[in-house]
């Protein structure tokens, strides 16, 4: 299924995941997602041109990982094509207790996988992960995406006003004061003050973040600090100074401090006496957010919209 000269998705996988990734196809479209996948398949081992056309005109690639993907020449000439041109890759794992290694490995080491291992008895919920991961990557360049069709759980977390568009008529005010030597705890309406913007102690980097049970734990002790007009650095007191909230990959992490404008935070006051978090890199589009997938702790930026996950308490320590 090819489209020529047109931006697209394009779905990378080896022929013996055909079938699913037809069914992956034919709900993506649905959400009106421009795509682009071999039928023929593939270019048995080389790079062909039309496979190359794809890659080119990809904003982002979502390739299907299996052992077969790994051990194909050509689904390694076409992600490794991909990697060259800069290509977005979000990696979907489909076999359940196995991870890429070798070449493949290293390609995607460092991003985010979407697990499609229980996709036969789940597949809207990950149908609507794959959907959301899409419009974070590449939502700006398809304004004919569909909106996810929310279950009446997520309904509860989006809660819909004003047809859920978040614009200057919720702002009370960009200027905020803030102690910039105390510790903040933050926390969301949806989850409430039980959870909290938490990092992720798993004795590797210890970057990752997420929402977690609240606690007296420095991983969830923020300090906010104003760095430039009316954006902050966010710091957290278990990592110091040396790593703020940023985001690499598409992915929310605490990275090395740096002027990157990823690490820059606008923080707005709303008129419902809440705060939204807002990246000099990507604008008041895209917001701080929760997924909503059942645990409900993984943090993200998404459009921005009139959602409980994006409502934020600062609370002074």
């Amino acid at each position: 299924i090819e489209m020529s000269g047109e931006k697209h998705v394009m779905l990378s996988y080896q022929w013996d995941s055909q079938k699913l990734v037809t069914d992956v196809y034919k709900h993506l479209s649905e959400h009106k997602i421009p795509l682009w996948m071999d039928t023929q398949g593939g270019m048995k081992g080389h790079l062909s041109t039309s496979m190359a056309e794809g890659v080119e005109n990809a904003v982002v690639l979502c390739c299907f990982l299996t052992p077969q993907y790994q051990d194909s020449v050509a689904c390694k000439d076409e992600l490794t094509y991909a990697k060259e041109r800069r290509v977005p890759i979000i990696p979907i794992r489909l076999i359940k207790d196995w991870k890429p290694s070798g070449w493949l490995g290293f390609s995607v080491t460092g991003l985010k996988y979407i697990k499609f291992t229980d996709y036969s008895t789940n597949s809207d919920l990950r149908i609507n992960e794959l959907v959301a991961e899409i419009q974070m990557v590449a939502g700006k360049q398809f304004s004919s995406i569909q909106p996810l069709n929310w279950n009446e759980e997520e309904e509860k977390h989006h809660e819909e006003t004003n047809d859920n568009v978040a614009n200057n008529d919720e702002i009370e005010s960009t200027k905020i004061r803030l102690d910039e030597n105390s510790y903040y705890r933050l926390t969301t309406q949806w989850q409430g003050d039980n959870k909290s913007l938490d990092i992720l102690n798993d004795g590797k980097n210890n970057n990752k973040v997420q929402l977690a049970q609240t606690g007296n734990y420095s991983g969830q002790h923020w300090k906010i600090k104003l760095i430039q007009d009316d954006y902050y650095r966010l710091t957290t007191q278990w990592q110091g100074d040396e790593k703020s909230l940023s985001i690499v990959n598409n992915e929310i992490i605490l990275d090395k401090t740096s002027n990157d404008n990823a690490q820059y935070w606008k923080i707005t006051l709303l008129k419902n006496n809440y705060y939204r978090f807002t990246c000099k890199q990507q604008g008041y589009e895209k917001s701080l957010d929760i997924i909503n997938d059942g645990q409900n702790n993984k943090v993200t930026l998404a459009k921005s919209g009139c959602y409980s996950g994006q409502y934020w308490n600062i609370i002074q320590i």
